[in-house]
């Protein structure tokens, strides 16, 4: 099941130009909650307290996100679906989120990651290959998990893991392909050995110059 993570939210009247720079300058994260049949709700995500945590939010989590203060904050549950991020100064510079109720039923895009050694990468030198990074699931939102995980050390070379080998609760639905490839071992790339140009034959200068001195024989009579 997805952390839930609560954080305070301040409605955020003004949006784009300079007005995000400035927020975070203050500690705050620009963010805007898509709320079904309700206006797109701009917010102000407060980070005081709650840095660490804040620094690892990653798409799929679940927040509980207290809008507004005192009596008349509104406590709604949410769903992270995008992030944006700072490459350079690797800061968030903005998050999607999606308002939810912990028993509706959402699709999400789930990362794969692999656990264990191959056989055939530690035994054969074979390659391992991640072909396939993310699955599409649906599912409670309560239920969707921040990773998938999958056990890659039996392979040997030549084997492979599909989306179809993916084990999950029956409560949650993969919407992907199931012949797709996740992983493969491929056998070791060969180092292709260079190939020896021909030398090239010297130049005897001193033979040339002894073949044009040489006189001719005159003709015999």
């Amino acid at each position: 099941m997805a952390e839930q993570l609560k954080l305070k939210a301040l409605p955020r009247e003004k949006s784009g130009g300079k007005n995000p720079r400035r927020l975070r300058r203050e500690g705050l994260i620009p963010a805007v909650l898509y709320h079904q049949g309700r206006p797109t709700l701009s917010l102000s995500l407060v980070k005081s307290g709650s840095e660490k945590a804040v620094s690892a939010l990653h798409e799929n989590q679940i927040l509980n996100l207290e809008i507004g203060g005192g009596d008349k904050a509104d406590v709604q549950l949410a769903i992270i679906k995008e992030i944006q991020v700072d490459r350079i100064k690797g800061g968030l510079l903005h998050i999607d989120l999606q308002a939810i109720a912990l028993d509706e039923k959402l699709t999400a895009t789930v990362p794969i990651v692999d656990r264990g050694e191959a056989v055939g990468v530690t035994r054969d030198g074979g390659i391992l290959e991640h072909v396939l990074r993310e699955i599409e699931i649906e599912c409670q939102a309560a239920l969707i998990p921040e990773e998938v995980a999958m056990d890659v050390s039996p392979l040997e070379i030549g084997d492979s893991l599909k989306v179809s080998d993916i084990r999950l609760p029956e409560e949650v639905k993969i919407l992907t392909e199931p012949e797709l490839i996740v992983f493969t071992v491929s056998p070791p790339r060969l180092e292709e050995e260079p190939v020896a140009e021909e030398a090239a034959a010297p130049e005897v200068i001193g033979a040339e110059a002894e073949e044009e001195e040489k006189p001719e024989a005159e003709p015999k009579e």
